[in-house]
């Protein structure tokens, strides 16, 4: 019977990558508590462009973000005649985490000692590391997903959706799906309308089970740029909510419906218009002003009476944009 150690040495050694080792590294160099060197590395990666986005897709797939040949590599030398070799492709692989797992599993328990030993000693160290290796996978793969919103490439967008709602650890911390929701919201141009009405849909999910203002405020800009008309009941529930005193949030519904362009959307901004806060209603005239174009004339300061011409335009501009009467 051929032994492993013999078996991999017959394999004919894979072709040079160097490009692909080096965004492989730069993969797995995000897989730090440090946020500098996480930025450093992600600058590096964005760096490769285009070139480094099937690596990029890989890893947040659970898969090695080395190409399977470099694995494979790896794998064979465990069994290298320098015993130096044989102790780096053990680190390398100990690094690789447990995206290595499936490559080292396959390796047969009655092949060379030593190579049985070291790949029991990488399985055994990725398992005592789990708890902090999830941990690390998610601040590498929130990053990961800020490259792909960086990106532009329609490919980006499966994954995305995936990490929106993937169970487990993400629920008690959230900020890797709120890294894809914005990510999402970036690729939102080039969306279809299903997948725009797909991520708005998910996106309205994890707004509803995040607590923070802020990051519920990401999200309210987030499904502004999706623009998609499932938001609009729920962001004006939001901003008619007297009960919510975050008026940033509120500023930020607004902006939101405005992008959105629907005739209820913008009805619910026009009507904010006569909030009894200046705040809101200076918000509410800047937001038309974006979406019409042009200035309201709206002076958030003033009371009804003093801006009852403006905000009639306003009304007629809307039954133009909308071939419809505003008493309808």
């Amino acid at each position: 019977m051929i032994g492993f150690a013999a078996l991999l040495l017959a394999l004919p050694l894979p072709p040079a990558a160097p490009a692909q080792d080096d965004t492989a590294k730069a993969i797995e160099a995000l897989k730090t508590e440090d946020a500098a060197q996480r930025r450093v590395a992600l600058e590096g990666l964005e760096k490769r462009g285009a070139s480094a986005l099937p690596a990029v897709l890989r890893a947040l797939e659970g898969a090695s973000p080395e190409p399977p040949e470099r694995l494979a590599g790896l794998l064979r030398q465990l069994s290298a005649k320098s015993w130096k070799d044989r102790d780096e492709a053990m680190q390398s692989l100990v690094r690789l985490g447990r995206s290595a797992k499936g490559g080292l599993e396959a390796v047969p328990a009655e092949g060379d000692p030593e190579v049985v030993w070291r790949v029991k000693a990488v399985l055994s160290e990725i398992q005592d590391r789990s708890g902090h290796e999830e941990l690390l996978e998610e601040l590498r793969n929130a990053a990961l997903c800020e490259f792909l919103g960086e990106a532009g490439d329609p490919r980006g967008v499966a994954p995305l959706l995936k990490i929106l709602t993937a169970p487990g650890a993400a629920d008690a911390r959230p900020e890797l799906k709120l890294h894809a929701a914005d990510a999402l919201g970036k690729l939102a141009a080039g969306l279809e309308k299903g997948q725009a009405e797909d991520a708005a849909d998910r996106v309205l999910a994890l707004l509803e089970k995040t607590p923070s203002p802020i990051q519920k405020s990401l999200l309210i800009r987030v499904l502004g740029r999706l623009r998609s008309p499932a938001t609009v009941r729920p962001l004006s529930a939001l901003l008619a909510d007297r009960s919510e005193k975050n008026l940033h949030l509120k500023r930020a519904c607004l902006a939101a419906l405005a992008q959105t362009g629907d005739a209820s959307a913008l009805r619910a901004v026009i009507e904010t218009l006569g909030s009894s806060d200046p705040y809101l209603r200076q918000s509410a005239a800047q937001a038309l002003g974006e979406a019409s174009g042009a200035p309201t004339g709206f002076d958030p300061r003033g009371g009804a009476e003093e801006n009852r011409e403006s905000v009639h335009r306003i009304r007629e501009w809307w039954e133009k944009k909308f071939k419809r009467s505003w008493t309808d």
